[in-house]
Parts: structure tokens; C-alpha cells; sequence
């Protein structure tokens, strides 16, 4: 798809891998939220988020050649540490609720946690290889 397409590699694979690893997330917070049970909800999305990290470190540990983030793309950079950030302002959001909202429907937080997704999903689109 990424030849077909014109897009770099990088971009196609973190889009997909990203979405493809979210729509369980998704569903399970969404219902978690229909049926009120707001911390079930977040707590599925921190600890999946959590648990991809833990992950990475114990793949870490099994990789052979060298470290494993030193043998992926530069691009990725950008991911990280946009993903440490969203994760950052998510935790900052759940202490400090602002009164007001954006157009009485969606809180600071969210806006931007958006505005770096689509940064980052922009980036990646530009400087992928």
C-alpha cells in the first residue's frame, strides 16, 4: 500500500499498527463509557498504554544484535516522544479539570491530545522513510 501510494513505509506502518492495536481499546473503553464505568475506561487506556511499553523493554532485553530502538527508523523519534507527551498531558488532565470547555463539548485536554496526534501523524507523513 505504502508503494502503491507514494507514502513512506514508517507512515503506513505506524497508522496501521497504531489503529489496528487501538480498535480493542476503543470498543472496550467506548462500552466502558455507554455503561458509566468512566475509570474502567481510562484505566483500560492507561494500562494498555503501559503494558505496549513494558513490552518494548522486556523485547529489549531478548534482542540480540544491540539495543532495539537503535535499529529503527529516525522518523520514530517524533512517535516516542509524542506519545510521552500525550501520555503526560492524559495523566495532567485527570488532576486538573478546567471549568470551561471548547464550544460547551470538548475539554483543553482533548484538544490537544488531537493537536499532537495529528502533528505527530504529520510529521511522519513529511520525514518518514
Amino acid at each position: 500500500m505504502a508503494e502503491i501510494m507514494g507514502w513512506s513505509e514508517s507512515f503506513v506502518g505506524t497508522l496501521f499498527v497504531a489503529t489496528a492495536t487501538s480498535l480493542p481499546e476503543a470498543a472496550v473503553s467506548i462500552a466502558a463509557v455507554r455503561l458509566g464505568a468512566l475509570d474502567m475506561a481510562l484505566g483500560n487506556l492507561f494500562g494498555s498504554n503501559l503494558f505496549n511499553m513494558a513490552i518494548l523493554a522486556i523485547d529489549d532485553l531478548f534482542y540480540l544484535p544491540g539495543l532495539l530502538l537503535s535499529n529503527v527508523s529516525q522518523s520514530h523519534v517524533v512517535s516516542a516522544l509524542s506519545a510521552m507527551m500525550m501520555s503526560g498531558i492524559a495523566i495532567v488532565g485527570l488532576f486538573y479539570r478546567p471549568k470551561k470547555q471548547l464550544f460547551k463539548t470538548i475539554g483543553w485536554t482533548s484538544l490537544v491530545l488531537l493537536s499532537i496526534y495529528l502533528f505527530n501523524t504529520y510529521a511522519l507523513y513529511l520525514y518518514g522513510n
